[in-house]
């Protein structure tokens, strides 16, 4: 899925905030957008972080709101 540090505009549809953003190794607050792609594993560079209990529980919901 899409992650965003830009956490000034507006929040929409599908969107989560990552409340424990420093917990997750991000290096700023994000923002989870509902933009959901497949790419191939050999071009991942590296993780960028990994998502709290909490946050993983808010995306869940999110994205059964998206998809019905």
């Amino acid at each position: 899925m899409a992650i965003t540090s830009n956490t000034s505009a507006p929040r929409r549809f599908g969107d989560v905030d990552v409340a424990d953003w420093a917990g997750a190794g991000l290096l700023k607050p994000s923002r989870v957008k509902p933009v959901i792609v497949t790419i191939q594993r050999n071009l991942v560079r590296r993780r960028l972080g990994h998502l709290g209990s909490g946050d993983i529980t808010a995306l869940s919901q999110s994205l059964s709101e998206v998809l019905g």
